[in-house]
């Protein structure tokens, strides 16, 4: 291949920021990862072992396929918006292409059982997994690029966490369709099979529409330079270079690894929540999706709410150090689940998603704001401009913590004998209601304590970046 650019070099001294309204039409996107990313972790194991009549084991692997192939693609796709040479900038084109195929293909999947691959024949697995690579493609099209973007549209330390903010009220947004609306819309539109396939259409479309307005707006926000084209790369070595590329981040931008790793922890434990959820509202609440629906709703609605609190408090007492505080409150609400019992008042069940729901979102917008301050740590060390390939990696952590929570639930209840079954409500036997009870509680609490220790480690903050800047000029 002839003519492949090298990574951008970047110019520091003249940072350009967008406006407040563009800020907002590109924070927007996030509403369609959200919700396809929450609605695809709480139904996808559900799904595939209610109405696919797949084992649950087989079913968490399939989704952890999935994930490794993200790990293959994922640095492809940072390296290649990096390398764009676009007359609409490196990065627009594909949220566009991955806007696209991300809501076509998460439609896809909801419907698989009305389209006869059921687990009655035999190629239903391969279907299944052939599908979910599908969706991690366009996810990672559209998000990867889209992740890259906060460093050249916001080159202001604090001026990111606000940035990040209007991201997270999206993202949230998005979050109370995926978990709270979808299990709505399931039971609206009459339940069971076709009440998903009802689901897959609407939220694939509205996913759609999310992310070409973003493509729209993106036209109006700072573009950075072109790359120059410099030596041509033969086909061995445009395949090597990413990952070249991506081992070199990793190996010399510490903060960007601790935080990686951070994000790792937390969000596997959204992902064993969300996994673990169907079968903990429907086999231990014994309560209907519209339940679940109204739990996540007050998780999502008092995270929003709490967005501009969360604002001051950081700016006043620093990202990592609220970070800290939140991963420990979230692990503690989320362990207090296993102490739930049969006679408990309802009342607990939803303070539990108002509190749950405010440390959630803070740790979330914590991760968010500290993460373009590790791709600028990484620009200014290396002097070259390479978010695509951090967003790649951020995003792959994201997909493998995804997986890994279905896939923990998964053969957590194929070691106790869940009952796989294309009717939801089959009787399951007592070591399954327990096992399910810790999928919900400690299992994730213990994913959040883990992330204490990690993130004692990171060190950068604003006057590290700025010296680092001084020392550039």
């Amino acid at each position: 291949m002839t003519g492949t650019p090298s990574i951008r070099k970047f110019d520091t001294d003249i940072p350009v920021k967008a406006t407040t309204g563009s800020q907002i039409v590109w924070a927007s996107g996030s509403f369609a990862t959200g919700a396809l990313f929450n609605a695809m972790a709480l139904f996808a194991l559900f799904y595939m072992t209610t109405y696919l009549g797949v084992e649950p084991a087989i079913a968490g692997t399939i989704i952890l396929v999935a994930r490794i192939y993200d790990g293959i693609i994922d640095p492809l796709i940072g390296a290649i918006s990096d390398r764009t040479q676009h007359r609409w900038g490196p990065r627009r084109i594909y949220l566009l292409i991955g806007g696209l195929g991300l809501g076509a293909s998460f439609a896809l999947f909801f419907n698989l059982a009305g389209l006869g691959l059921s687990s009655g024949d035999a190629i239903s697995p391969v279907v299944i997994t052939l599908v979910l690579l599908l969706y991690s493609t366009a996810y990672s099209v559209f998000s990867i690029p889209y992740l890259a973007m906060p460093p050249e549209i916001e080159p202001e330390y604090d001026g990111r966490t606000r940035l990040m903010s209007f991201r997270l009220f999206f993202l949230m947004l998005g979050v109370l369709a995926g978990s709270a609306g979808a299990p709505a819309l399931v039971q609206a539109t009459g339940g069971g099979q076709q009440g998903y396939e009802t689901l897959g259409l609407i939220l694939g479309l509205l996913a759609v529409v999310m992310c070409l307005i973003v493509f729209v707006g993106a036209a109006r926000l700072p573009q950075p330079p072109r790359p120059q084209r410099e030596a041509d790369l033969n086909a061995v070595d445009l395949l090597a270079s990413p990952f070249v590329d991506t081992w070199r981040v990793l190996s010399t931008n510490a903060p960007f690894r601790v935080l990686t790793l951070v994000k790792l922890c937390q969000l596997a434990v959204l992902a064993t929540v969300l996994a673990s959820t169907p079968y903990f509202f429907g086999f231990v609440l014994e309560m209907d999706e519209a339940k679940a629906g109204i739990y996540f709703g007050l998780f999502g609605l008092a995270g929003i709410l709490s967005i501009p609190a969360y604002r001051f408090v950081i700016a006043k007492f620093g990202k990592r150090e609220c970070y800290l505080v939140l991963l420990g409150l979230y692990g503690l609400g989320l362990a207090s689940w296993y102490a739930w019992t049969p006679d408990e008042n309802t009342a607990l069940l939803y303070a539990r998603a108002v509190l749950i729901g405010l440390f959630s979102t803070g740790t979330l917008l914590c991760a968010l704001a500290m993460l373009p301050d590790t791709m600028e740590f990484d620009r200014l060390q290396s002097g070259e401009a390479r978010e695509g390939i951090i967003s790649g990696v951020f995003t792959f952590v994201e997909n493998v913590a995804g997986a890994l929570g279905p896939f923990i639930v998964g053969l957590i209840l194929q070691a106790n004998g869940l009952i796989q079954s294309q009717s939801p409500d089959i009787v399951q036997p007592p070591q399954v209601i327990e096992a399910v009870i810790w999928c919900f509680s400690l299992v994730p609490a213990a994913f959040s304590f883990l992330a204490v220790p990690i993130l004692l480690k990171y060190r950068l903050d604003e006057a590290t970046l700025d010296r680092m800047r001084l020392m550039k000029r």
